[in-house]
């Protein structure tokens, strides 16, 4: 058996290859990451061995770099493992004891983690549910721009207009973005009259923008603090950011299309255990895609323990001797899987009566609100994990047995 240590990069991909007594079978070189380079490596594989199972490759999950050479070897008949960055890090400061880095050393640490058998291999989803999690990704990156467009916006309002909040206290209402749209600053309200305020919202069907808002809108409007400083301006920066608010949610929502489509006809085609966990009170279809997306299909998981783990939801803990220190959430694990899944469990407290009452009876024993809310979120992951695997909807009585 040969271990193929592979270091990606973003030009040069370095290789090592070991034999089974640990040895350096040959000497370490590198290929370039496009499909030349790619063939250069089986190539350079078939003149140690000609038997594709005589090798066992090991390759970091670094993303866009190793995906298209994971692909690949794999597609080639060759046994790929896929490791996880942190464990391979750890291996090396074990293994060399040494502050020292660069690829070949790297490549060399890979091809020993494979050769110690100490390794443990990363999971590699199916298309369905990758792709869950490639939309899932880009629809929480837009979330962020949504939200920074959002604030810019505000921050200009409370120049140009400070006092249309007393009419519109949530300035991105469609009727709100409307007005600010027509007429960006108090300047340019002040010189509108009812009539034109009024006509702007014929076409929004159930707005309650009624002629005494537009009259109150356009007093507040003349006697603005806004001294009209940089007007047109503000105006146009006004207008600017409005349509890239505009662009930012109409993309969102075809994104959350495309995610609910995957899940209804790819993941959800052959069983209900998806529409079985919308049956969970508080669990919305936006946690669900975010937990499926990023860990898969949760029948891999050996138990609930395992899925809890994986998602990182405990404690860091240190003990030494008699000391015993019990730190903050652990930081590692799943941060997308593991943020909706809180979110979820601050809606459950709202919506579902038995996790209302479990987090209440765990605040009167102690413990602190944020405590109990993740006492909560190991619940729910429980219960999402039980509901994939026995197929079954969601049902209060089984989850939770009263005590006799």
């Amino acid at each position: 058996m040969y271990y193929v240590g592979i270091d990606v990069a973003k030009e040069k991909h370095y290789v090592c290859i070991l034999d089974d007594s640990g040895e350096i079978a040959t000497k370490p070189f590198w290929i370039y990451t496009d499909i030349v380079g790619l063939r250069e490596l089986v190539k350079r594989l078939a003149d140690v061995s000609l038997k594709n199972d005589d090798f066992l490759i090991g390759v970091e999950s670094t993303g866009a770099y190793s995906e298209n050479l994971y692909e690949y070897i794999t597609d080639s008949d060759y046994k790929v493992v896929l490791l996880n960055s942190y464990q391979t890090a750890k291996y090396r400061d074990f293994s060399t004891l040494k502050k020292i880095k660069n690829d070949t050393i790297d490549a060399l640490v890979i091809a020993q983690l494979l050769h110690s058998g100490k390794y443990k291999e990363s999971y590699i989803s199916d298309d369905a549910y990758h792709s869950v999690k490639v939309l899932g990704r880009v629809k929480g990156s837009l979330d962020k721009k949504i939200k920074t467009i959002k604030r810019e916006i505000s921050t200009v309002i409370a120049t140009v207009n400070p006092e249309i909040t007393k009419v519109f206290p949530n300035i991105f209402t469609k009727t709100a973005l409307e007005v600010i749209k027509a007429y960006p600053t108090a300047t340019d309200i002040a010189q509108a009259t009812p009539k034109k305020l009024t006509r702007l919202f014929r076409h929004i069907k159930g707005n309650n923008f009624s002629e005494e808002k537009a009259k109150l809108l356009i007093e507040l409007a003349k006697t603005s603090v806004y001294a009209g400083r940089a007007c047109d301006a503000r105006a146009s920066l006004l207008s600017s950011h409005i349509r890239i608010l505009e662009l930012y949610c109409q993309e969102k929502k075809e994104i959350e299309a495309q995610i609910k489509q995957f899940i209804e006809e790819e993941i959800d085609s052959i069983d209900n255990r998806v529409e079985n966990l919308k049956s969970i009170p508080g669990v919305s279809d936006k946690t669900i895609a975010s937990i499926l997306g990023e860990c898969g299909d949760l029948r891999r998981f050996t138990s609930a323990k395992a899925f809890i783990g994986y998602l990182g939801l405990y404690p860091t803990q240190y003990q030494s001797g008699n000391s015993l220190s019990v730190g903050r959430l652990a930081k590692r694990g799943i941060p997308i899987a593991k943020h909706a899944l809180y979110m979820a469990t601050v809606g459950s407290v709202l919506h579902n009566p038995q996790l209302n009452k479990l987090f209440h009876d765990k605040v009167s024993s102690g413990k602190s609100k944020k405590e109990a809310l993740i006492i909560l979120s190991k619940k729910i992951a429980t219960i999402m994990y039980s509901i994939v695997i026995y197929n079954k909807p969601y049902d209060a009585q089984r989850v939770f047995i009263p005590n006799r």
